[in-house]
Order: structure tokens, then sequence, then C-alpha cells
């Protein structure tokens, strides 16, 4: 396989493994909360801070950073795997109890289960068959495009259930969030130490692409709406990006620089916990929610992250927590029932705790740069 194939690949699964519920969903809540500036305010950050993650750090910095915030990336992948198998139990255990003529609860335990068990199978491969997979499935969701009722769709509201300045007031967090919670992600930091030495991570910039066209996607079908999430070709590319997803991260977690045991709770726990949320607290609030995770705490820890080099201190990391404590009831308030004046502070209060404790020392930076 030459170089040029391998770029190419690499980026389709790298869009692939950034295909969560959110990318699949978010558009369409934020569309009914903000209308289409807000699905422009999310995709944009969305795609660039993905993108300029391989751009911004070379594979040895990516090396040093998995080791030293290894726990913090386990616990993101984790809470990914738990997003997207909640999502499943939220979205489609309805439809399964009513085709299978079963409870809600059982349809629900059903299809969260069947997204899991599928992730856990594929994780168990090889790394480069799974990887493999998950180029090959950016391709099978771009058939979804073909199958949509072009002839019903409308145009995409510029108004939501928010005053058009609420965007101003909740735009920080966007940016925030998906700006700096890449650098979390262990598939990204995967991507970036396989780009031969030398090379440009051109993989990337084919991410980027391939990405906008899966947020375009969705917003091709929430103008089909309703019924665009009810049509059989998005559901497929749905239940599809989902189990990769899921895949992907539960493989990095095989790998991952803590001890095997913890590993292996993060993992079975991530399947709990996801299928908990979707049997008893299903609904767009625990959607939002969780969203939060990558709005508020990964992006925190992130931003510490950079500010530091090396393994945050005690008192750093007492300090962003509390940071975090204070600010998560003003963003939870923000998303369910609409932002205020102080939503910004949800921004302005972890990266003071980042820049008053966040040192870097200089034998830090020393060992950084060996």
């Amino acid at each position: 396989m030459n170089s040029r194939t391998r770029t190419i690949l690499s980026g389709f699964a790298l869009a692939t493994s950034w295909t969560w519920c959110i990318g699949m969903f978010a558009p369409i809540v934020i569309g009914q909360l903000m209308g289409w500036p807000g699905i422009l305010a999310f995709a944009i950050p969305n795609v660039l801070g993905c993108a300029l993650f391989g751009y911004l750090r070379s594979a040895d910095r990516s090396r040093q950073e998995t080791r030293d915030h290894a726990w913090a990336m386990a616990v993101f992948s984790a809470a990914t795997v738990a997003y997207q198998v909640f999502f499943a139990g939220w979205q489609w255990g309805p439809v399964l109890a009513d085709s299978v003529g079963s409870s809600a609860g059982e349809g629900t335990a059903i299809a969260a289960g069947a997204v899991f068990a599928a992730a856990v199978a594929l994780a168990a491969l090889p790394r480069r068959v799974l990887w493999t997979l998950a180029a090959i499935a950016f391709p099978l969701s771009l058939l979804t495009f073909a199958f949509l009722p072009w002839g019903a769709m409308h145009a995409i509201s510029g108004r939501g259930e928010w005053a058009p300045t609420d965007l101003a007031l909740v735009l920080p967090t966007l940016v925030f969030g998906f700006m700096l919670s890449p650098n979390l992600d262990l598939t990204f930091h995967r991507a970036r130490q396989e780009v031969p030495a030398g090379q440009s991570p051109r993989n990337f910039a084919v991410f980027a692409v391939a990405f906008a066209s899966m947020l375009l996607l969705t917003c091709c079908y929430l103008a089909a709406s309703p019924g665009g999430l009810n049509n059989p070709a998005v559901r497929a590319h749905i239940a599809l990006q989902l189990v990769m997803t899921c895949a992907l991260h539960l493989s990095e977690l095989r790998v991952v620089r803590i001890a095997p045991t913890p590993r292996a709770l993060l993992g079975i726990g991530a399947g709990l916990l996801g299928l908990g949320a979707a049997l008893f607290e299903p609904g767009r609030e625990t959607y939002l929610r969780l969203l939060g995770l990558y709005g508020l705490l990964f992006p925190a820890y992130a931003a510490l992250a950079l500010r530091t080099v090396g393994r945050p201190t005690v008192p750093a990391l007492i300090a962003l927590a509390v940071s975090i404590a204070i600010v998560t009831p003003i963003l939870d308030h923000a998303f369910i029932n609409g932002p205020t004046l102080a939503t910004p502070l949800a921004v302005v209060v972890p990266l003071l705790a980042v820049v008053a404790f966040g040192r870097r020392s200089a034998v830090a930076s020393n060992e950084f740069q060996r």
C-alpha cells in the first residue's frame, strides 16, 4: 500500500472515529435550540479543532502526552463508549420494543447491548484490520446521501427555541469544547503517531473534509424531518458509526498506559453506564448533560495538560476540580433551561484555574524537549 492510499484511509478512519452520536445528532438538537447559526457555531470549531490536532503536535509530543495523561485519555474513551451506548438505547429502545412486542426496558437493553457487544467483538480484531474496517465505514455512510428523501426537504430555520443573542453566550463553550477535547482522544493520538517521520500529517486534512461531509449528512436528514431519523439508510448509517466508534475506543483502551484491571473496569463500566442512563434517564436532557462532558470536563483538563507539559500536580488537579464543580450548575442550566449572562463563566473559571495552578516547570519542559 503506497503512502497516499495510507493517508486517505487513515483520514477516513479518523472521520469514522469522530462521527459519534454528537456529529450525528447534536446538529439536530442545536438546530432546535439555535437554528442554523448554532449549527455553524458547532461545526466550525469541531472540524478545525480535530484537523489542527494533527498539525500542532509532533508524533513524539503525542507519545509524551499519551504517557503523561493516560488516565484522562482512558476516561475520555470510556465516556465516549458510554455515550454511544446510551444513545443507541434511547433512540432505538422504544422502536425495538414495538417491533418485537417487548417492554420498553427490554427494547432499550437489546439496542444498547447490541451496539456494545458488536463493538467488543470488533475491538478484539488486530488494530490494522479494525482501522481498515473503520476506513471502509466512511464511504458506506456516504451512500446514505443516495437514499434521502430529497423532494421532502425544507430549509433549516435560522431561529430556534432560544433568542438569537443566546448563541453568543454559549459560543465560548462550543469553541472551548471542540477545539480542546480532541487532545484527549486516543484514536487521534494513534493516527498522529503513525504518520512516518518527516511527513506532514495530511491524514488530518483528509479527515477534515471527510468529517465535514458527515456533518453535512446530518444536516440533510435534519432538513428531511420529521422522519429523517427514521429513514432506514439513516438508521444503518448511525448504527454503523456507533459500533465503529465504540470499537475503536475499546481497542485503544486495551493498550492505554494504565494497569490492566482499571482498563477492563473502564471498558465494562462504560457499557453498563450507557445502558443504565438509557434505562433510567432517557431523553434530550441526559443527552445534553453527557455532551457537557465535552464542553467542560474534558476540555478543561486538556487546557491544563497543554499548560503544564507533563503530569499535572495534585494542587492543579484540585483547583481544576473545584472550578469545574463551581461552574457545572451554570452550564447545566444553560443547555437545559437556556443560557444566562453567567454562562461564559463555564469557560472563564476553569481557564483561570489553569493559568493560576498549571505552572510549567523547567524540569518538565527540559524532559519534554529531549
